[in-house]
């Protein structure tokens, strides 16, 4: 195979018995490609003062007799001029019994890095043209019977429906190296790996030095109209020789696939295969990945809807929800915590990504139930934990539970942190039996959320962790609640005018244990401002704020009311678990 898929070289050319030993200068460009060959007659010379219009003779042998050569006004120039513009190689024809001095010639020709061959007499136009003519049409031609070969072995296999690991295994067997396929992010979607213990993290290192292109610089002499070579600098240490090529379909990028070669340098009749292998293997990555793709998008689509059923408890019967569940691997009796954050704005894509981490993060995979997705601009997680031992009708879990908890709280923040790159607020509901204990869960885990805005909690929250406010969830419903919370907190409310907010100096006063002065610092008030707004909330209230009393009073009011706050803005979302 030529050494550039069907590409012939100088070097290649002067193997051959009418050239072999003729090379007179410019050696530096013997990797320089052939594809055809011209007179020098039959070439427009570059127009005086103006610059060589560079790559119009790309490929091109230029022959000439060596008399006419010699002749040139300046040799250098006329070499020069045929190097930027493309040129492969100057093939001079001696006349027999002519002497020609071709010294200025063969000095121009190593400036210009151009290679300058001397001909034999016999050798004329027609010798030398139907020479690398028939080459270029030979290399040609095995590179198509080369493509044909790879291209149907990687279509039975894509065929077979064996999914991606398998072409990668294909094309790793053809190559005798290790084959990667990475999505449009530079993540991994399959490997076959020759020879190489590197670990999953090197790889998926590689993977993305590979899809930046970092450290990494193009192969000289290498080009190709798809597939790129380049010299890259391994996780493991040493250099890797790598062919790749995008994998796309009308126009959109859906990743691509790289071939590695640990040999440096590499083989060229090797470089010459993969670029074939890479290029052929390419379309059927990208019918895989389009296939994948759409099966995906229908089980997420099925998933999503059987989640945002689940924890809102609306299934129409048992026989629905024990069809859903074994179809989805939700075992019914077993026990499940919710798990929400709220998230900035994201893309579609984007959101799909950071579902599916959340789903594969290692503090969140493993054994057990796991399902996560969008309820509204909610990231919903449903993971199933250990059985634990509930507290005598007061449905707490066991130590054990509640740590397991607040584990998988941190993991599901840690994940969403570095995806999104902001600080998320994380809540969960506390572990619950079966389908009804998920609606639970999901109940009590939008009430942490919610109660999160409006009292200052930890970044992963549990219900179960806001005590007060489970304790007064039911009785802050009723109407004597109600009306006791707007009857403390609505003088205050009324009597704020324009020196502030006194229900938050009250507040403020309470939370750090009836310590004035520190009170006032967390306000950023004047110590005596703070004492004048004290005094006019005790007024407002009827009472001495001072007191413990009336300080527990003002606590609980508030509490009431917020949590009934948080419960108006979710009752028209949340339908209580039966």
């Amino acid at each position: 195979m030529a050494q550039d898929g069907s590409d012939v070289t100088v070097e290649t050319l002067l193997g051959e018995p009418v050239l072999r030993g003729r090379l007179l200068g410019g050696k530096a460009g013997l990797r320089r490609r052939v594809s055809w060959c011209l007179p020098l007659s039959e070439i427009a010379p570059t127009p005086v003062g103006q610059a060589p219009d560079e790559e119009d003779l790309a490929g091109i042998a230029v022959y000439a007799a060596a008399a006419e050569v010699a002749a040139a006004g300046d040799p250098k120039t006329l070499l020069t001029s045929l190097a930027r513009r493309g040129a492969a190689v100057l093939f001079a024809r001696t006349q027999g019994g002519a002497d020609v001095d071709l010294g200025p010639v063969m000095r121009a020709a190593d400036s210009a890095r151009l290679p300058l061959v001397r001909l034999a007499p016999e050798a004329d136009y027609h010798v030398i043209g139907r020479l690398v003519a028939v080459k270029a049409i030979a290399g040609t031609a095995h590179v198509l019977e080369y493509s044909v070969r790879v291209h149907r072995t990687l279509g039975e296999v894509f065929a077979s429906g064996a999914g991606l690991p398998a072409l990668a295994q294909a094309m790793s067997t053809l190559s005798g190296a290790t084959v990667l396929i990475l999505d449009q992010d530079g993540e991994p979607l399959a490997r076959a790996e020759r020879d190489r213990g590197a670990t999953d993290q090197q790889w998926r290192e590689l993977a993305r030095v590979l899809h930046g292109q970092q450290d990494g610089r193009p192969a000289e002499g290498r080009h190709h109209p798809t597939a790129q070579d380049a010299v890259v600098v391994a996780p493991w240490g040493g250099r890797v020789h790598v062919v790749s090529t995008p994998v796309s379909v009308a126009g959109d990028a859906y990743g691509s696939v790289a071939v590695i070669e640990s040999a440096l340098p590499p083989d060229p009749h090797d470089l010459a295969q993969h670029r074939v292998i890479v290029e052929q293997g390419a379309p059927l990555v990208a019918s895989e990945i389009l296939r994948q793709r759409s099966v995906t998008e229908a089980e997420e689509r099925s998933r999503d809807d059987f989640l945002d059923t689940l924890v809102h408890g609306r299934f129409s019967d048992a026989h629905a929800l024990q069809a859903r569940s074994r179809h989805h691997r939700f075992d019914c009796g077993a026990r499940h915590a919710v798990f929400v954050a709220a998230l900035p704005p994201l893309g579609p894509a984007r959101a799909q990504q950071v579902q599916r981490a959340v789903m594969a993060a290692r503090g969140v995979a493993g054994k057990g139930f796991t399902i996560a997705g969008y309820v509204g601009q909610l990231l919903v997680l449903v993971r199933e934990v250990a059985a634990g031992d509930a507290g005598a009708g007061a449905q707490l879990a066991a130590p054990a539970e509640k740590g397991e908890l607040r584990r998988l709280g941190r993991a599901v923040f840690r994940v969403l942190s570095e995806r999104t790159g902001t600080d998320v607020q994380v809540a969960h509901g506390r572990a619950a039996d079966g389908a009804a204990g998920v609606a639970a869960s999901f109940r009590e885990a939008r009430i942490a959320l919610e109660l999160s805005r409006r009292v200052q909690v930890p970044e992963v929250c549990g219900y179960d962790e806001l005590r007060v406010f489970a304790a007064i969830e039911e009785a802050a419903a009723g109407a004597q609640a109600q009306a006791f919370a707007a009857e403390v907190l609505g003088p205050l409310r009324r009597a704020d005018g324009q020196t502030g907010n006194l229900e938050q100096v009250v507040l403020a006063y309470i939370a750090e244990s009836g310590n004035l002065n520190a009170a006032a610092r967390r306000l950023q008030l004047h110590r005596n401002t703070m004492l004048y707004k004290l005094e006019r909330a005790s007024r407002a209230l009827q009472m001495d704020v001072r007191s413990a009393e009336t300080q527990f009073t003002v606590w609980l009011a508030h509490r009431i009311q917020t949590l009934n706050d948080s419960l108006q803005v979710l009752r028209s979302e949340l339908t209580p678990p039966a």
